[in-house]
């Protein structure tokens, strides 16, 4: 299998044991970001994650332990103890891996996560400077020790990437469209513009899957994710819950951007259904 995500594409029907079960309710080539693009999101909203080393005590096991981190130019930077068992496994192999997972509600295989391989070494005095406030910027809480003597700023050289968006989105990205995606401007509005639509119009999200899915029966549906090019919700049909995805008709990076879309997009479902 190739390792190109062109080759694994993102909208296939759900896995089901009857046909028509399987059938996509909106438009495959609908505008969508690429998996590099979700993988530098997810990476760069979270600031948590999982740390592989290589033991050297048991020596050759996988050493996993939480860390905080933040990107410098698409690798993830640590400040780490030069106590921490992950420290001295560095220092000895600087192989290692970060999971990164998104949260949520409901089943967690459903949802978003990204591994990053790569080597991971040490930074020089020299990089200190800059990359502390990168570092203070994500993780506010660290300024109690960002200065101590024993803590020491690492970086993940990023080589390999692997993205699992959920049931049947994963792929490897190549290191090259890791560093040219960027991560979706819609980060800091999307959780507050979900809320709001949820709220306040949920019938304009039925008018949405009736008038341009296939979603017909909807009766009621609620959004899920919104990024630069669209927007996704969970229609409520006969057969089940099924998932639409409609997309913006010019890129948006803000909240109000965003808004007007939205408008756009109801005006023109309320013509269509008349």
């Amino acid at each position: 299998m190739s390792k190109n995500e062109k080759d694994i594409p993102r909208h296939l029907p759900p896995k089901g044991s009857k046909t028509q079960d399987q059938e996509l309710l909106y438009d495959p080539n609908v505008r969508t970001p690429s998996h590099a693009e979700q993988a530098r999101t997810l990476v760069s909203k979270m600031a948590t994650a999982t740390l592989c080393t290589m033991s050297i005590e048991p020596t050759g096991y996988p050493y996993g332990s939480f860390v905080t981190y933040a990107l410098n130019k698409g690798n993830p930077i640590f400040l780490i103890s030069g106590l921490a068992e992950h420290t001295k496994n560095l220092e000895e192999d600087s192989k290692s891996s970060l999971l990164v997972a998104e949260a949520g509600e409901g089943n967690p295989l459903a949802l978003g996560r990204v591994t990053l391989m790569g080597d991971c070494k040490r930074l020089g005095e020299g990089d200190r400077k800059r990359v502390r406030e990168i570092f203070l910027s994500k993780n506010p809480d660290s300024k109690f020790y960002i200065d101590f003597k024993d803590f020491f700023f690492y970086q993940l050289e990023v080589s390999e990437i692997r993205y699992i968006g959920g049931f049947g989105r994963m792929s490897w990205v190549t290191d090259e469209q890791w560093f040219q995606a960027e991560p979706d401007p819609m980060i800091p509005y999307a959780n507050d513009i979900i809320e709001h639509m949820n709220d306040d119009h949920a019938d304009s999200m039925v008018l949405y899957c009736k008038a341009m899915s296939k979603a017909t029966d909807t009766s009621s549906a609620v959004m899920t994710q919104i990024d630069r090019y669209g927007f996704e919700m969970s229609a409520n049909t006969s057969e089940g819950p099924r998932p639409i995805r409609l997309a913006f008709n010019n890129e948006v990076s803000n909240a109000d951007e965003a808004r007007k879309e939205l408008v756009s997009l109801v005006k023109k479902a309320r013509k269509l259904l008349k």
